[in-house]
């Protein structure tokens, strides 16, 4: 098991924190309630666990780098792709990957139990590309292996040991999307995290789709890049044959219907087999839901994953926003009693300057540079929001 990240950093920044503030307060002469120096207290404890955030982990993308460890390292690979009643999607994208600039590749479909059309697409499909593999897996009535299944097939139908994972609903953004992601698999690295965003739609839900698949992106990239990997998404993502077998699959999670992303990578990476590909001919896409109902159910199920990670990565990812939500509460509070605040603006400006800087970059690669001044925003938002997904998920 990986050991936790070392705390001391935090605890010297806390500890210089709360000496210049007790400096400060004694050369301004001031006389503070204790629910004044309680809030105050909280308000630099929580900047600084942000900046740590910022500083230590996120910063990390911004200087992400294009070309792998190996330029042009071009091992066979299989892409698989699990596909139930996908026809237009399967129609619109598939043929985006089919034409792919690799040298030695084959896409396997796996046609999970559709009764649409989209077996005949995928037959269409077969007579033009000599690459292309159908995996056909009857519609006979049960629905208890849910996507776990079809990757399985796929994955043991699959020719060679790097395997590529993507949807069908997803499209890459560059026809380099494999070549780019294959740099992964250099030095004997057995697991490749990228990512995937949402495509662009209008509407305010849209922007709250983006923006949370963006930060997800940017913490499991970012965590890993800091050789503390968690999770990764099936939209984009890779491992190999080797590394598949030696957790025996999605064995111990198969019960579970979702996962097949997330807890495999929790499973199966470690601070040495992962690698992390981020520019942007190394995206996927994906098609956001139309209706904020049908996405707060999406983002329930994912919740429902989350309570099998390690404890000290649910640490991590907790103390962010609980972080997050104590240090804008303190500085609304301190706004309230009028306690300094301008100084108390300065620091929650210096503290959204910090986090648009940082962002900066990640959200251009992953094409929403538009919403980088609306981060503290959609952020806030979140704070509210995700409460309610969490209960909602433990219903599921």
């Amino acid at each position: 098991m990986d050991k936790v990240p070392n705390c001391k950093y935090i605890i010297s920044l806390r500890t210089v924190l709360l000496f210049l503030q007790n400096k400060l307060i004694l050369t301004l002469n001031i006389n503070l309630s204790i629910s004044e120096y309680t809030f105050i207290t909280l308000l630099g404890a929580t900047f600084i666990i942000q900046l740590f955030y910022y500083l230590i982990f996120f910063i990390r993308l911004s200087f992400s780098s294009k070309k792998g460890n190996e330029p042009n390292i071009t091992p066979p690979i299989s892409v698989v792709v699990a596909a139930r009643n996908e026809e237009q999607n399967l129609v619109n994208n598939l043929p985006l990957i089919l034409n792919q600039n690799y040298p030695n590749f084959e896409v396997i479909v796996v046609n999970d139990r559709s009764w649409d059309e989209s077996l005949d697409v995928l037959l269409a499909f077969e007579q033009q590309y000599e690459h292309l593999r159908i995996v056909d897996i009857p519609d006979v009535g049960k629905d208890g292996y849910a996507k776990k299944m079809a990757l399985t097939l796929g994955i043991k139908a699959a020719q060679h040991d790097r395997l590529l994972f993507t949807d069908a609903d997803c499209i890459p953004t560059s026809k380099n999307w494999i070549q780019s992601m294959a740099q992964g698999f250099s030095n004997n690295k057995m697991l490749v995290l990228g990512a995937g965003p949402y495509q662009y739609r209008k509407g305010f839900l849209n922007k709250l789709i983006r923006y949370d698949a963006i930060i997800i992106a940017i913490q499991y990239l970012a965590y890993a890049k800091a050789k503390i990997p968690y999770m990764g998404v099936g939209r984009n993502l890779g491992y190999t044959k080797e590394l598949y077998d030696s957790v025996r699959g999605f064995k111990s999670h198969y019960h579970i219907p979702s996962g097949d992303d997330d807890l495999f990578v929790n499973e199966a990476s470690n601070r040495k087999n992962t690698s992390v590909i981020f520019h942007e001919e190394a995206i996927t896409l994906s098609t956001p839901k139309d209706s904020y109902q049908a996405w707060k159910e999406q983002k329930s199920r994912h919740f429902t994953t989350g309570n099998r990670y390690q404890r000290y990565q649910l640490f991590l990812l907790a103390l962010f926003p609980i972080s997050t939500g104590i240090f804008y509460i303190s500085a609304g509070v301190l706004a309230l009693l009028n306690f300094f605040p301008l100084y108390i603006l300065a620091v929650v400006s210096f503290k959204m300057l910090i986090q648009m800087l940082t962002f900066s970059r990640p959200f251009k690669i992953m094409g929403s540079k538009n919403l980088i001044f609306m981060a503290p925003f959609l952020e806030l938002i979140f704070l509210f929001l995700t409460p309610s997904l969490i209960s909602k998920s433990k219903h599921l």
